[in-house]
């Protein structure tokens, strides 16, 4: 249970409830689905392609961003949200489309919005083909954005081959990235964290993984974007029983637990510092660290073991059973 989240309006069990009953729901409608409800991306067979789909937005951060003047970097998260969820099933992403809904007219917001949405394609090298922009007073506080981002599968990575003895490669973020904003708000209302002095790195955009992932792709047997519900995530991929030792995160993560976060909150709400993880055989471990470490911060935080459970070690060495 995640308290302190709970408390700013976020219950996490609640939300896995939806997913169960939406998932269960919506894949009454399965024809040539291969990946449904409930891992990163849907992937579709159409003809003779895989084709992956996935919709997601940056939250509660566009309020922070209003409140801080920095809009751009949402618009890089909305990119990186999708991107690097797609990059998880195996995919190339290709393209996408945006969803801005505007409380009113907000020229200024817009231009911001869409130069970081922009900039997140480039670094991603997929293509904005389109999208709609709403301006709905009453229903909307501030601006809301969202993406849906397509990819193309050549090999599915599922982790469904993931075995003991593989190695849990860490990537390191660029902190907090575009979860756990409820309560990051939450503590800066609460005059425990000053925005003024700390907007900067609050509000610092999502890291984009698509060039590092894509030149492993081949290597890696499995593929975890570090978001809402952090290392719980890693469910998804694999049974087996993880042991990760975790790096020292950076200052920001730091801050919000001095705030008044539990410390093994932290890591159920927020990405601590790795913002994706890799699985990777003994094979191929060695040449994978080379190949990422021209672009990201690369961590080996462990193995994979018989038996069942996720095992973290924290950087204030306390061990943790999610």
């Amino acid at each position: 249970m995640s308290e302190e989240y709970s408390k700013a309006g976020v219950d996490l069990g609640k939300l896995r409830k939806y997913h169960e009953t939406i998932s269960n729901i919506i894949s009454l409608t399965y024809k040539n689905t291969l990946i449904g409800a409930g891992h990163y991306s849907g992937v579709i067979r159409i003809g003779n392609l895989n084709v992956a789909i996935h919709t997601d937005g940056v939250g509660t951060k566009t309020l922070l961003a209003l409140r801080a003047g920095i809009i751009k970097p949402v618009g890089i998260d909305c990119v990186a949200m999708n991107v690097n969820d797609l990059l998880c099933v195996g995919a190339r992403p290709i393209a996408l489309v945006d969803y801005l809904a505007l409380e009113k007219p907000m020229d200024e917001i817009v231009n911001e919005v869409i130069s970081g949405l922009v900039e997140g394609a480039i670094e991603s090298n997929v293509e904005i083909v389109g999208g709609e922009t709403a301006i709905m007073p009453d229903v909307i506080k501030g601006f809301d954005l969202s993406c849906t981002a397509i990819g193309i599968v050549e090999k599915l990575k599922t982790g469904s081959d993931i075995r003991p003895g593989d190695y849990i490669l860490g990537l390191a973020s660029n902190g907090i990235h575009a979860n756990g904003y409820s309560l990051v708000r939450k503590l800066i209302n609460e005059g425990k964290i000053r925005l003024d002095e700390y907007k900067e790195e609050l509000l610092a955009p999502t890291k984009i993984y698509v060039k590092p992932v894509l030149e492993v792709m081949d290597m890696v047997k499995g593929i975890a974007h570090i978001t809402g519900g952090a290392f719980t995530k890693l469910k998804r991929l694999t049974s087996y029983r993880l042991i990760l030792n975790m790096p020292e995160p950076p200052e920001v993560f730091k801050l919000i637990e001095k705030a008044g976060v539990p410390h093994e909150e932290m890591y159920k709400v927020f990405n601590m510092g790795i913002g994706m993880i890799l699985f990777v055989s003994e094979e191929f471990v060695n040449e994978v660290k080379s190949k990422l470490e021209k672009y990201v911060n690369v961590y080996e935080l462990g193995r994979v073991y018989e038996g069942q459970g996720i095992v973290i070690r924290t950087y204030k060495n306390v061990i943790l059973n999610l």
